[in-house]
């Protein structure tokens, strides 16, 4: 008895397989006329009656606006756009190259490699001299003020190296950073002179009182030998 029912239940499976996956097609001539004047403008809406009493405008003017019209205008329309087109794709190019060439341009610090000697030696110079200040009798105030100018150059220096610039613009900022790396330098060492100056006239004050000092206490001893020298002349007459 199982086989007989389990091979009623695999054909009414089947049976309704076989239906669901058949497509059923049901011709209407009104739906099939209202899609032909819609996509195309050709043929008539059905029924007539219809359409002239409740869609009379719509009917009148549907086979002017199908959709076959507005597609033939818009691929006319954008035949006319291509030579635009191609001249923002060819421009928008050959923005793209330029702006490779300038971030290339702004990222890699190829100047450093050419101004580096002269800035990387203006410093040098300058620091070896803002060393000398308490050397020569400057005040540790003043060294802490240049090296504070000099810290300020060299966070300058690192600035454009690791900013977003063009190269001409470095090189323009690191022949000025060397200028006033200069001008600051000479300025220091007429600091630097005057300093010296000043130790040297200290020392040279310095050496000239003990000469004088020297010479007080020997005319000193001079009047005292002197008088003693006369006590005992005067003693030996007597």
């Amino acid at each position: 008895m199982k086989r007989p029912i389990f091979t009623t239940v695999l054909a009414t499976v089947t049976l309704l397989t076989a239906e669901a996956q058949s497509v059923t097609y049901n011709h209407d001539d009104a739906v099939m006329n209202q899609v032909t004047v819609q996509e195309t403008g050709s043929g008539s809406l059905t029924p007539d009656l219809y359409y002239d009493v409740f869609h009379k405008s719509y009917r009148n003017s549907a086979s002017e606006t199908n959709k076959l019209s507005y597609r033939t205008m818009t691929a006319a329309y954008m035949k006319l756009q291509e030579p635009y087109a191609e001249k923002i794709d060819s421009d928008l190019v050959k923005r793209a190259k330029v702006e490779a060439a300038n971030l290339l341009d702004r990222e890699v610090d190829a100047v450093w490699l050419v101004e580096k000697g002269k800035v990387n030696g203006a410093l040098d110079r300058f620091r070896e001299h803002i060393e000398e200040i308490t050397l020569v009798g400057g005040s540790y105030k003043t060294y802490e003020d240049w090296k504070e100018i000099y810290d300020m150059i060299v966070s300058g220096v690192q600035y454009i190296q690791g900013g977003y610039i063009p190269n001409s613009e470095r090189q323009t900022q690191y022949l000025q950073i060397c200028k006033d790396v200069k001008q600051r330098d000479a300025l220091l060492l007429k600091q630097l002179r005057i300093l010296k100056e000043r130790r040297g006239l200290s020392w040279s004050n310095r050496k000239l009182q003990r000469p004088d000092g020297l010479v007080r206490k020997s005319s000193l001893n001079g009047i005292t030998r002197w008088k003693i020298a006369a006590v005992q002349a005067i003693r030996t007459r007597r």
